[in-house]
This record gives structure tokens, C-alpha cells and sequence, in this order.
């Protein structure tokens, strides 16, 4: 009977017989496979029979993904042998290996058995001096072709040529059951009509299990015509994978109609070597394409990356009185953190701090727009919760329902020396005094609602007066203390406080940069995931 084998990190190895045709693989105990791993997601991912019998598994958008034989996949056949990753788990399948191949019409109730031979994945090539010299010859042909109809074109007429087929056809696979698109096809006459008839069985065996299949009409007698690719009598048939690197990447079909004789093991051989040499093709199309469409993709979030950055404040801001400084360290190249600082005409100073939920593009096309409004809202209306309540409604109406904001709007009046501000879930702002004391802001309310989340939602004002002096305000978002080192700890709130209170004496620009240079040297080699942005203003 089919198969799991489950391998733990501890050592356990845990047998799952595969008597369901569709089960889900999960940390939840209400899964039909339950996996004791805390990495696991709770319904982690889905394996089920596709109709041709073929084991199948797809990601149900897991947290930490699924792997095949150590690549990411979203959904992917299995086959005997195939090596899981899910959590920390690897999970081993074992299948039966059908013994016969049998060539079907799905039109007809029977079914024709020829003399047919298979051979494994792992059997080794035998191939003469002369088939090797072929393959080298043929590799060079296909050097440099990076189309990949070009590349199918070449190496089907080079099977073609080689092996004396009348008729043949490559198929690349297109990564859902049964989805086979056949690029390339020759030998049929197009005047007759003919059709392209694919033999599932045949087909699915190079698929699924990726081995070779050699059919020889030993008897000499004509069989069901339908039973092949194309609808005709055939003398001889092959069909073999075109695997690289452990993946099936598609199948080439050939057969001979009106030549008695057969195919030989030797033929058969060089006709897989001739698909692998195919499949390595393909395999370099991809990279061109993926590495082509990387680089189209690093230019538009460069010049993404630059709009955002001139969204910012050009200058630090140096005002009688007044200095303010501020960085923005994107996460993933873009931001979904935004801050900003302008002199209002009534003198009077916008500040604000924001962090979108999320990362990435969609965070920070969310954030521009954000900061667009911010600039209309607050530039003249002095009504501060009004404003919010309208950025607030705003949001709401145009953001999708898992799109919110966590912000800081707060005006500086310097002649008063009053901080009047919102606090839309965010963090609150460090106060240093004098130059020698450090501490976390503590108001009498809570903070409010992020915006985005209730349309309605009713915001409160807040006032700090900053009678020491001089007083800073540090502003920050949350990327600054769940930054993670490599053991998997943040750097927390006590850390950004202690790094505050070493730092009181500098001014706003050297403490934004000694702020940031705490953070690197906590994280040290691991890869940044969030963004991180710090404010620092100073009334003298």
C-alpha cells in the first residue's frame, strides 16, 4: 500500500498509510495527518489522488511554505521517492510501482496490450560511441537557445533525425494534472484533419514516475488505431521524460506507422538522454526569464524606492529653536513606513510618524497616498482630531479590510512649547530632558484605534508640554524593537530604552544614527525584514 514515511527532527519515524484520496497535513489535532512540529501551520498543506491516480500536493497557503526534493512549490505531483518539507518535518512517499503500461482509447471500452517495456528514473543509459558523439554534437546545437519554442523546435527534429521517427511530439508540462501544452508536433498531415490524441497512459507513466517507455507491435499486427498520440495504425512507439535535476519538465512522444522495425533498448536510451539534454534546455530558458524578469522587477522598485524617498522631507528641518532629524530603512527595499515635518503658515510644525500594516509594494503605495492626504489635511485645518477623523474615514472607505495604519499626528506649537497629538496605535514618543533624562512618555488614555480599521471611530487629542529645556521628542515604529538577531531574539523595548539613555547628551542627528547603529550591531548578519524609521525632534 501507498505511503508516508514521517521523519522528525528528533529521530522518530512515523508510518501514514494513504488510504484517503484527499487529506489535509496540519499542526491541528482536527487534521487527517497531524504533525507534532511547532513550525508546521495548522492546516499546513493538501494531498489528494487526481483522477489519472496521481498523488498530489498543494500548499494551503502555509506559513512557511512547502518543499519537493528541496524546492518551493504551491502544488506538485508526487512520485515514489519525492522528499516533503513541512516544518521541520520531512515526509518520504512511497508508492507501488504499476508493472504493465497498457495504450487506451478513452472513446472505446477496450483496451489493446502491446509488448512494452519500462525503464526506471535511475537506469543507467547504454549508449554506443557514436550516440555519445550525437549528444555531444546536439548539445552544442542547442547552446545558446534561449526561446524555448526555438529549443523544443531543435531538439524534436534532432530526435527525429536520429531515431527515424514518422511522428513525434513534445509536450512541456505546465505544472496542473493533465495540463500539457504540446509546443512542437511532426509528422501528422494537416490536410487529413488528423487529430492530437494524447495516450494518457503512456504519458502519465513519463510524468509520474519518470521513466521510459518502449512499445514494439512484436506480433506484427496492426492494434487500435487510436491507441497513441495521433490516431493510426503504429508499428513502434517510445515515450520518455524530459528530467533535469530530479523534475519532469515535459515528455517527447515518437513512433514509426509504416516501418517494421522495432525500437531497441539503445534506442530508447538515447532518445531520454536526447530529453534530458532538452530539459537542461529548459531549465536555462527559465533561469533567462526568471533572471530577466527579476532585473525588469529591481528596476521598478528602484524607481519606486526613489519617488518614496522623495516623498520624505529633502532636509533635516533647522528652525529657530527648533532642529529635527529622521531616517527611513525599508525592510524590503520599499517602504510601508512613512514620517513627515513641514512648517504650517501659521508657524505652528506637522510631525508625523506612520507604519502601515504589512510590507512590501502594496504597503507602500498605501503609505504615498497616505502621505499625500496628510499634507492637504494638515497644512491649513487646525481642528487636529478633525483631520484625523477625516484621513480615518478616508482610509476606510479606499484601503482593503486587512489595511490599517498605526500613526503618530501630532503639531509643535514653539511658542507655547506645547506637542498636541493623536495616537492612532502607535507607539508613544521617548522624551529626553535637559539633555540627561530619558523616559517613555506615559499619558493619562490609551492609544486609540489604528486608522483604517472603524470608519466612525472617535479620536482624542493629547498635549505634552515641553517646559525642560531643551526637550526632544523621539518617535519611532515598531521595525525598531521587533528587529531580531540571529538566535530569533527583537531587540525590545528595554534596548531601545537603554540605547536612548546612552545617548542623551548627542543632538538629533547623532542620535537618530547611534540609535540606528544599536540596532545593526544587535541584528549583526540577519537579513532585515521590517522597516525601520526614527524621528528625532529638539526644542531648545
Amino acid at each position: 500500500m501507498a505511503h508516508l514515511m514521517i521523519h522528525y527532527p528528533d529521530g522518530r519515524q512515523v508510518r501514514y498509510p494513504i488510504e484517503k484520496t484527499d487529506f489535509v497535513v496540519g499542526r491541528d489535532a482536527t487534521c487527517d495527518l497531524a504533525l507534532q512540529d511547532a513550525i508546521t501551520s495548522r492546516q499546513h498543506a493538501r494531498l489528494h489522488r487526481a483522477d489519472d491516480g496521481r498523488l498530489w500536493i498543494t500548499d494551503l497557503k502555509s506559513k512557511n511554505g512547502v518543499l519537493v526534493n528541496e524546492c518551493h512549490v504551491e502544488a506538485s505531483p508526487l512520485r515514489s521517492g519525492d522528499r516533503i518539507g513541512i516544518g521541520t518535518c520531512h515526509l518520504i512517499v512511497h508508492e507501488e510501482p504499476a508493472h504493465d503500461v497498457t495504450l487506451h482509447d478513452p472513446g472505446s471500452s477496450e483496451t489493446q496490450v502491446g509488448a512494452t517495456s519500462a525503464w526506471g528514473a535511475a537506469h543507467d543509459f547504454e549508449l554506443s560511441q557514436r550516440r555519445l558523439e550525437s549528444l555531444y554534437e546536439m548539445n552544442e546545437r542547442l547552446t545558446g537557445r534561449l526561446n524555448r519554442d526555438d529549443l523544443l523546435k531543435e531538439v524534436l527534429q534532432a530526435c527525429r533525425e536520429q531515431l527515424g521517427l514518422e511522428r513525434a511530439g513534445i509536450a512541456v508540462w505546465r505544472g496542473e494534472p493533465h495540463l500539457l501544452e504540446w509546443v512542437e508536433v511532426g509528422g501528422i498531415d494537416k490536410s487529413a484533419d488528423q487529430e492530437l490524441s494524447i495516450s494518457r497512459s503512456i504519458v502519465d507513466r513519463a510524468l509520474r514516475h519518470g521513466e521510459r517507455i518502449l512499445f514494439n507491435d512484436s506480433a506484427q499486427n496492426a492494434f487500435d488505431p487510436t491507441a497513441s498520440i495521433i490516431s493510426n495504425n503504429i508499428r513502434s512507439a517510445m515515450c520518455v521524460p524530459m528530467e533535469y535535476l530530479q523534475r519532469v519538465r515535459g515528455v517527447i512522444y515518437g513512433d514509426r506507422v509504416s516501418s517494421t522495425g522495432g525500437f531497441t533498448k539503445e534506442d530508447i536510451d538515447f532518445f531520454a538522454a536526447l530529453g534530458r539534454l532538452g530539459a537542461m534546455g529548459l531549465a536555462t530558458v527559465q533561469l533567462v526569464e526568471e533572471t530577466k524578469q527579476r532585473e525588469r522587477v529591481d528596476y521598478q522598485i528602484g524607481l519606486a524606492r526613489q519617488i518614496q524617498t522623495r516623498l520624505f522631507p529633502a532636509d533635516p528641518m533647522r528652525l529657530t529653536g527648533l532642529s529635527i532629524d529622521a531616517l527611513n530603512d525599508p525592510g524590503q527595499r520599499i517602504s510601508g513606513d512613512s514620517y513627515d515635518y513641514f512648517e504650517r503658515d501659521d508657524g505652528k510644525i506637522v510631525i508625523v510618524m506612520a507604519d502601515v500594516a504589512g510590507k512590501g509594494i502594496p504597503a507602500s503605495l498605501l503609505m504615498a497616498n497616505l502621505q499625500a492626504a496628510v499634507r492637504v489635511t494638515l497644512q491649513t485645518n487646525a481642528d487636529l482630531v478633525g483631520s484625523v477623523t477625516s484621513l480615518n474615514r478616508l482610509l476606510c472607505q479606499n484601503a482593503g479590510d486587512d489595511r490599517f495604519v498605526t500613526a503618530i499626528f501630532g503639531i509643535l506649537d514653539r511658542e507655547t512649547r506645547e506637542f498636541k497629538y493623536v495616537n492612532a496605535g502607535h507607539h508613544e514618543p521617548y522624551l529626553i530632558c535637559n539633555r540627561t533624562e530619558s523616559r517613555l512618555y506615559e499619558p493619562t488614555m490609551d492609544a486609540d484605534l489604528p486608522i483604517g480599521i472603524q470608519s466612525d471611530y472617535v479620536y482624542r487629542e493629547r498635549s505634552i508640554i515641553l517646559n525642560e529645556r531643551p526637550t526632544m521628542l523621539i518617535l519611532y515604529t515598531d521595525g525598531v524593537i521587533d528587529a531580531e538577531n540571529e538566535a530569533g531574539e527583537q531587540y525590545e523595548q528595554s534596548r531601545f530604552t537603554q540605547s536612548v539613555a546612552n545617548n542623551v547628551a548627542q543632538p538629533t542627528d547623532e542620535i537618530v544614527m547611534r540609535l540606528r547603529r544599536s540596532i545593526k550591531q544587535f541584528t549583526r548578519n540577519t537579513p532585515q525584514t521590517d522597516d525601520i524609521t526614527i524621528l528625532a525632534a529638539e526644542l531648545s
